[in-house]
């Protein structure tokens, strides 16, 4: 029997191209390109994952990819979408009209799918088996999966979709599968397919159509288009030779690290300390299995991240997963670690590969963007430069080497568009997640997803934290075991100080408990008063920092709230001013601009952390006398180093965290009064002495914590690493002290089982509750309205000047005006972003069109949601402007102060 040959004017592609591409092309090319990715840029951990869970040699299993790769447009051929170019429609002949509603063509490629898989021996009869599962998988190729439709089983796909067409689109869609199974050549059918595989395959045909998709390789292709169908092989040829080019300038090759000794991969270290040496000892004996998750619990300051990267680097190469993703707590913090990973990357990669820094503003970061990078440098280290097409949204992670927010691990636990992608991207690299401690409930309970996840697909994993309560330990390895199939497992007690090793493939668990010379924190506890629900510092501030001010020094004052902070500043700086030698004073929250916080944040960490000037031996004397006043942002992952610490009442594993902030680095010069490591904390109370909570701070921390750390926090000695862990426990444990409960402890309590509620509610099944990939995307939500973080519900506040003419201006001397145009460059953008604040939005009630963006942002996803503020400046250069009833200061030493009337 004679079969219809494809009709090369059925196109695939149309936009912005001088002629329409057709469709077997881009069919074809989809498929080299999987085809290519797959040996090129897929680690060899994930190649084993899917060609186990269909069966079948990892060569195999590529081609198959590469076959159901090139299938991914064939809901293209029908009259509906093929009507969307009115010229190359006219020239078809013989092709029925279009009949019902418009239908999406992936949708379409789903429902047709599965009965011509069947005829090559799919299984067809569950809604599991592959026929149906990859029909669906490839009609979820742009980002989000269809609901199986129970028809699909037992009717012709023309009864499920009428839109589809009978007659010569039947023979069209029957033209091109045969083509591409023709030209791909794939193995026999696979006999059974897993959720996970599928969801990772799906991953790979998104990315392979981005690529070719390219209108820049569209229009190089076109030329080379064959007259007809005898070309279409060599075309196939042709893009497998040009798929690794596209790859590359991508920036998605493999990173390859040179092996190492700890001592040789960090030369600046003169002596690696006992937690260093002991996992550069004992940690490669443990890899024999593969991926396993490394969990390190060890006190601040210690080299933890170095620990990290050798971990991750050796992980890496066992498991054979190369590359990392490095995820911390915030935007400030992540921003810090690029530059170690920068450094890391530069100095241990083989060849050239991309990192990629993740937040929503990390194009802000002149140290990442490209106009940060200097290429006029030429050294032997590796670039790391991300190429632009990375910079693209939703690309980042795909990296070989990435920096970013927990919400990027989060985000693919989470049943959002172009999940599949996300979850490839995570798993071709190690994961690491510092500061494990600073998360909530909500957060652990999607994190302990994400590890089952990762688990089940043999992802190497790095945890860390200086002050992780023992459950939530043991919780976050039990979710990776359970991924790894090995559930119920005992679990042995976690050492602390030190670390511990699961390993994926026998569940077995390995402790290692290390010996650390023990220092002693001094703590001091300084009754403050609260009047009118707020803390009065002065005079004990006057009281610990004279010796400061007399005979210098450096300290850092840590306060709860944004208010508190710049109420400090502002009494600090009038007694400053009094001095004859005054030391410098600096504030730094979140409510500054960014471009003005990452000066800030610049500046304090080049002052307060490792001298630059000096060797890791000296003495260093080049710090100034200092005070910086701050809120939580210096209390994660900022290395920097006071001679004190002075810190609000908070819950004990921060205190401890803001603590960590306290001669951290051996070797400076200090002041006698700095003899030893000391603690201020400042303690809210009433006239009696008793705490007294103020007004704003259970709205940051549950009273229940603060009750609980000032219960076991008194004018006492820490003994470092050894009361650590015991003072965590007893604050965080929920049978604390005698077993009696507060009415705030069992709100406490049930707040945080509300909070993992709401996450097992929100997200994505474990792989073996999927029942159908549709639940991997079943929320409609844009990616930026799903929180990762609950309560985080904020927005950018834009503060702009009036000038006297009325208008409104970028700059405080009035001569930038705001851009009020449409076509608004990369660069223009950038400059308005670098000015936005994070609030908030209850701190916008009352907001109004007055506070709403010029209309021609509109189209700007940057832009359109951006709050403005407008400011009026004063007789005494003061800029003031009000949303509601809030007045709104904003002051380049201050920043945004806010100031609520009646």
């Amino acid at each position: 029997m004679e079969h219809e040959a494809v009709d090369m004017l059925i196109w695939g592609k149309s936009r912005n191209l001088p002629k329409s591409y057709p469709l077997v092309c881009h069919l074809l090319d989809a498929a080299a390109m999987a085809h290519v990715l797959w040996h090129d840029y897929l680690s060899p951990n994930l190649k084993r994952r899917i060609a186990d869970a269909i069966g079948t040699k990892a060569d195999a299993a590529g081609q198959l990819v590469a076959f159901w790769a090139g299938l991914h447009d064939i809901g293209k051929c029908m009259a509906c979408f093929q009507s969307m170019d009115v010229t190359q429609f006219s020239r078809l002949s013989g092709y029925p009209e279009a009949i019902g509603e418009k239908r999406r063509h992936e949708y379409a490629a789903h429902v047709w799918l599965s009965q011509p898989f069947a005829r090559l021996g799919y299984g067809a009869r569950r809604p599991k088996d592959p026929a149906f599962l990859i029909a669906q998988l490839l009609g979820g190729h742009h980002g989000r999966f269809s609901a199986r439709d129970h028809r699909e089983c037992r009717f012709k796909p023309t009864e499920v979709l009428a839109e589809l067409g009978d007659g010569k689109w039947e023979a069209q869609r029957e033209a091109l599968f045969r083509t591409v199974s023709e030209i791909t050549e794939p193995p026999p059918a696979p006999a059974s397919l897993s959720a996970e595989a599928a969801a990772l395959a799906c991953g790979i045909v998104i990315l392979a159509d981005w690529l070719v998709s390219q209108d820049d390789y569209l229009k190089q292709r076109l030329p080379q288009i064959p007259a007809d169908t005898s070309g279409l092989r060599r075309h196939y040829e042709d893009s497998l030779r040009l798929s690794p080019s596209l790859i590359n300038a991508a920036g998605l090759r493999p990173v390859r690290f040179r092996s190492a000794s700890f001592a040789d991969e960090f030369s600046h270290i003169e002596r690696p300390n006992a937690l260093q040496h002991s996992v550069a000892e004992h940690l490669p004996t443990l890899l024999t299995g593969g991926p396993g998750l490394f969990l390190v619990t060890a006190p601040m300051g210690i080299g933890k991240t170095e620990v990290a990267f050798h971990g991750a680097r050796l992980l890496g190469q066992a498991s054979g997963t190369p590359g990392f993703l490095f995820a911390l707590p915030t935007m400030a913090t992540t921003d810090q670690m690029y530059g170690r990973a920068r450094a890391y990357g530069e100095s241990r990669a083989e060849d050239d590969a991309a990192l990629t820094l993740l937040h929503s503003m990390a194009w802000l970061n002149d140290a990442y963007t490209a106009e940060g990078v200097d290429t006029t440098v030429i050294s032997d280290d590796a670039s790391v430069t991300a190429p632009d097409w990375l910079h693209g949204k939703k690309r980042g992670l795909l990296a070989p080497m990435s920096v970013g927010t927990i919400d990027q691990v989060l985000l693919t636990v989470l049943p959002l568009k172009h999940m599949p992608l996300r979850m490839l991207g995570l798993a071709g690299k190690v994961l690491i997640v510092d500061e494990v401690h600073a998360y909530d409930a909500y957060m652990q309970k999607l994190l302990a997803k994400a590890l089952v996840w990762l688990g089940r697909l043999g992802v190497p994993v790095v945890l860390m934290s200086a002050t992780l309560p023992t459950r939530i330990a043991a919780r976050l390895v039990s979710s990776y075991l359970e991924g790894a199939g090995r559930s119920g497992i005992a679990l042995p007690p976690i050492p602390y100080p030190g670390w511990t090793f699961a390993d994926a493939a026998t569940g077995k668990i390995s402790p290692f408990e290390i010996e650390i010379e023990p220092s002693t924190l001094h703590v001091e506890q300084r009754l403050v008063p609260v009047r009118s629900s707020a803390l009065d510092r002065s005079q004990v501030l006057r009281d610990v920092l004279a010796p400061l001010v007399d005979e210098g020094g450096c300290a850092g004052v840590v306060c709860n709230t944004v208010a508190e902070a710049q109420q400090t500043y502002l009494f600090l700086r009038d007694w400053f001013d009094t001095l004859p030698q005054a030391p410098e004073l600096t504030l730094l929250h979140a409510r500054f601009p960014a471009r003005r916080r990452e000066e800030i944040t610049s500046e304090i960490t080049r002052k307060f952390g490792k001298c630059e000037i000096c060797q890791p031996s000296d003495r260093c004397g080049h710090r100034p006398k200092a005070v910086v006043v701050a809120t939580q942002v210096i209390e994660q992952s900022l290395d920097l180093d006071f001679d004190l610490v002075i810190s609000d009442l908070a819950p004990v594993a921060l205190l401890l965290q803001r603590a960590g902030r306290c001669q951290r680095h051996a070797g400076r010069l200090r002041s006698a009064w700095a003899a030893g490591r000391r603690l201020v904390v400042l303690r809210p109370s009433d006239e009696k002495g008793e705490l007294v909570l103020p007004r704003s701070w259970p709205f940051i921390y549950s009273p229940s914590l603060l009750r609980r750390t000032d219960h076991e926090i008194t004018d006492d000695e820490i003994t470092i690493p050894d009361d650590v862990q015991k003072l965590v426990e007893q604050v965080y444990d929920d049978s604390f002290a005698n077993g009696e409960l507060s009415e705030e402890d069992l709100e406490w309590i049930g707040k945080e089982i509300a909070e993992e509620g709401i996450a097992d509610m929100i997200a994505i099944p474990s792989p073996d509750e999927v029942s159908g990939l549709h639940q991997l995307t079943s929320s409609d939500a844009q990616e930026d309205l799903v929180a990762t973080r609950l309560g985080a519900d904020s927005t950018r506040v834009l503060c702009v000047y009036q000038g006297p003419d009325g208008s409104l201006y970028l700059d405080e001397a009035c001569t930038t005006k705001l851009p009020d145009t449409t076509k608004l460059s990369r660069q223009v953008i950038k400059e308005i972003l670098a000015e936005t604040i994070p609030l908030r939005s209850s701190m916008l009630a009352g907001r109004d069109a007055a506070n709403d963006p010029p209309s021609s942002w509109r189209d700007s996803a940057w832009l359109r949601d951006l709050a403005l503020v407008s400011l009026r400046i004063g007789a005494d250069r003061s800029a003031t402007g009000w949303v509601g009833q809030r007045e709104f200061l904003l002051h380049p030493d201050l920043g945004l102060q806010i100031t609520a009337h009646a």
